[in-house]
């Protein structure tokens, strides 16, 4: 582990079950920040699924068991799948979960508490958006980085946005300097993608 990361080397469950496991690749690593409470829950939750992904137990976040898996397999995957999880989280946010043997729950639990997903918190997560600015002296990169956090975060919440719609806050948030590119990419178009501002913007990173 190192700044705060944990590397997660694939971990197999058992093979003799292929009508579920994946091929994945066995020295494939995903480094996932440990989870101590006070980062961006969604984007944290995104890494550690990619991990459960690549380890093949994701379907442990699944509320009903596979009709295809047997009882004792589940078992066993649903364990792995707590490991990994409470691996990715701080050891005083971990305490609270050391004996959970259900992903399904365990998974649940942690949304509920991280991701609330009641209007008061939407809203306080819509005004950081839309008040969303450009702090001087950052790259573009990690400027672009923090508006997609704030992004996943509503987005695990429920809410939807359009991508024009993304793409002309994430332009709205650039100081006047960047009103060029604004008029570059927007002059005589419809519309706008947010994949066409973000690479104009790491252009001039």
């Amino acid at each position: 582990m190192a700044d705060g990361k944990v590397d997660k080397p694939y971990t197999s469950v058992d093979p003799t079950s292929p009508s579920w496991a994946r091929p994945v690749l066995t020295n494939a690593r995903l480094a996932v920040e440990v989870f101590d409470g006070t980062g961006h829950f969604g984007t944290w939750q995104s890494e550690v699924l990619d991990v459960l992904f690549q380890q093949g137990l994701d379907i442990a976040i699944e509320e009903s068991k596979l009709e295809d898996v047997e009882e004792r397999n589940w078992l066993t995957i649903n364990r792995l799948a707590c490991v990994t999880v409470r691996s990715c989280l701080s050891r005083e946010q971990r305490y609270a979960f050391l004996k959970e043997t259900s992903a399904y729950k365990l998974w649940v639990v942690l949304e509920e508490k991280f991701l609330k997903k009641n209007c008061q918190n939407k809203l306080f997560m819509k005004k950081r958006l839309f008040r969303f600015t450009y702090v001087p002296g950052t790259t573009m990169n990690d400027h672009i980085t923090s508006f997609n956090q704030l992004v996943t975060d509503l987005m695990n919440m429920d809410e939807v946005f359009k991508d024009q719609d993304l793409a002309l806050i994430l332009l709205g948030s650039l100081p006047e300097e960047y009103d060029f590119l604004e008029t570059t990419l927007l002059n005589g178009k419809d519309d706008v993608s947010l994949s066409e501002v973000c690479a104009a913007l790491y252009s001039k990173d």
